[in-house]
């Protein structure tokens, strides 16, 4: 059966079907012109938005229904995490060609469910429209303790660079898709896992002086976190946490399996900066309450030594800050 065939308001109430709130303060959800929402006593308001846009941010040959919806939830829900919040309200717009399949709606929306019911996320509203190509726009709400948030503009001279996770497994998870590698390891580009409980703690541990999460690409989030806090930084090449997996995948397309995790983009790690004596405090309370690796890659330094890398040679050079660039000339 086709979108077309059941129409926009039989559509929203298919969509809509099994949103039971998680608990909190839910006056008013999908239904109404507008959802009602009562604000947390003590608490910031965190506001998040993206926009992934068919054959740019995923391909329909290459993932599956479920799996767009997922990750449309979770690159928000990453940006909530980045900020040392909870996620909590989402709201969902979506332009849909007249000849997509009910079908595939309700795959599509049975990821973006899945992954919210897992961050005990509302879906409490949001839009439809007819389009061209599959357009998925996702706003999200997250709370935070005001002295808890943690923002990019906090690093300071003699700071750490510090990772949680690996680095490269999206960019490297493509590749295998694109070019049908016989390698596995395609589950942190198709449904990556955003690090809240991390985000959290490293928060509330107030040791945390800067964070990010890593979507650009490590390079691109280096430079994000030493322009807002007017510093210059190095960066380790050979520190940098990489799985064996991106190993072989760069081996078989030869390309240095670093570049993935410096210009790749969309790992959703956490990218922070603390006080170096600190950093060993921090890695044994996250290893040990979410079983996620911390690893120091790079230290924040004046900004008149601007924002180098010492790469595997042992030569220190510029860190261009290139990444993803939706604006960018094509080559």
């Amino acid at each position: 059966m086709l979108i077309k065939d059941i129409g926009e308001f039989d559509l929203i109430k298919r969509i809509s079907a099994d949103l039971t709130p998680t608990g909190r303060s839910v006056i008013v959800g999908i239904g109404d012109d507008s959802a009602v929402l009562h604000p947390p006593a003590g608490r910031l308001q965190l506001v998040t938005t993206d926009m992934l846009v068919e054959n740019v941010h995923f391909r329909l040959d290459i993932a599956e229904p479920f799996q767009i919806g997922w990750k449309s939830i979770a690159v928000n829900i990453s940006d909530i995490a980045a900020m040392g919040g909870e996620p909590t309200y989402a709201f969902i717009s979506i332009g849909l060609q007249r000849e997509t399949t009910v079908e595939f709606v309700d795959d599509l929306y049975s990821g973006m469910r899945r992954i919210a019911k897992a961050y005990s996320v509302d879906i409490v509203g949001g839009d439809t429209v007819s389009s061209p190509h599959l357009i998925i726009n996702i706003a999200l709400l997250g709370e935070v303790e005001a002295e808890n948030v943690v923002l990019r503009s906090g690093a300071q001279t003699g700071d750490a660079l510090v990772v949680t996770g690996d680095l490269g497994g999206s960019e490297a998870g493509l590749a295998i898709l694109k070019h049908g590698l016989p390698v596995e390891g395609t589950e942190k580009h198709l449904m990556p896992t955003p690090r809240v409980r991390e985000g959290r703690l490293l928060a509330k541990s107030g040791h945390v002086t800067s964070m990010i999460d890593i979507s650009d690409g490590l390079a691109s989030e280096v430079h994000h976190i030493c322009e807002a806090s007017g510093t210059g930084a190095r960066l380790y090449v050979r520190n940098i946490p990489i799985s064996d997996n991106v190993h072989r995948v760069a081996e078989h397309i030869g390309k240095k399996s670093h570049d993935f995790a410096l210009y790749g983009g969309e790992d959703y790690e956490l990218l922070f900066t603390c006080q170096p004596d600190k950093v060993s405090l921090l890695a044994e309370d996250i290893l040990k309450d979410c079983g996620t690796p911390l690893t120091t890659v790079g230290q924040i330094m004046e900004m008149s030594h601007s924002i180098t890398m010492e790469d595997t040679s042992g030569r220190i050079v510029p860190l261009e800050p290139r990444g993803y660039d939706h604006f960018a000339p094509s080559t």
